[in-house]
């Protein structure tokens, strides 16, 4: 992405995976399928130890099942959301790129989850063939403010809000641009972080 600066190593492990927990759902929601679910992150954990051949879009097809009546699954948000994650892994994997940093845990009140040197290591990658991405300059040129906001508060920062509201352009002709799912996971990171600092 931005140049002169070296990639991040890739975020997910087999092990993570391995010890990924879900909450039970609300009283009166069922949730996803517990033990399908857990199946299926066996087969990520094995594909991301070299011994399974899962796809990104594997993972973007995914369903699983609901429990039997009276049963409660897995939160289907929490799920879905560590999905997203798998997903971007896999795509970064197959492009030869690298994922948005994760969030960090925030045990015994725990560091940022997102730093400056965060924000100048994450790569993108390019768009699918058959759909525009964004604008590479100018999603560079905004992760600059945000590394920027990271590393100082006071007057001219950005706020959650001002992310929010941020459209990138459409990549220019005879280019792919920055994969909007990439970029739009990452900018909801860029919220969350925002939103712990105030």
């Amino acid at each position: 992405m931005l140049a002169g600066r070296a990639p991040a190593p890739p975020r997910m492990t087999p092990d993570e995976v391995g010890r990924a927990h879900f909450d039970r759902p609300p009283l009166g929601q069922r949730g996803y399928h517990a033990d399908r679910v857990d199946e299926f992150l066996e087969s990520v954990a094995a594909t991301l130890a070299g011994a399974g051949a899962l796809t990104a879009d594997d993972v973007r097809r995914v369903t699983f099942p609901v429990p039997r009546f009276g049963g409660r699954g897995y939160r289907t948000d929490q799920v879905d959301e560590y999905l997203d994650r798998i997903r971007l892994e896999l795509e970064s994997r197959q492009n030869g790129g690298h994922p948005a940093p994760e969030q960090r845990a925030h045990s015994n009140g725990g560091g940022a989850i997102l730093t400056p040197d965060d924000v100048h290591r994450v790569r993108f990658t390019g768009a699918v063939l058959d759909r525009r991405g964004y604008d590479e300059e100018e999603v560079d040129a905004f992760l600059d403010l945000v590394a920027t906001t990271l590393a100082h508060t006071g007057p001219g920062t950005l706020t959650a809000a001002d992310v929010r509201e941020v459209r990138f352009t459409g990549a220019r002709l005879g280019t792919r641009g920055y994969s909007r799912e990439e970029v739009d996971a990452f900018l909801d990171l860029v919220i969350t972080a925002l939103e712990q600092r105030t």
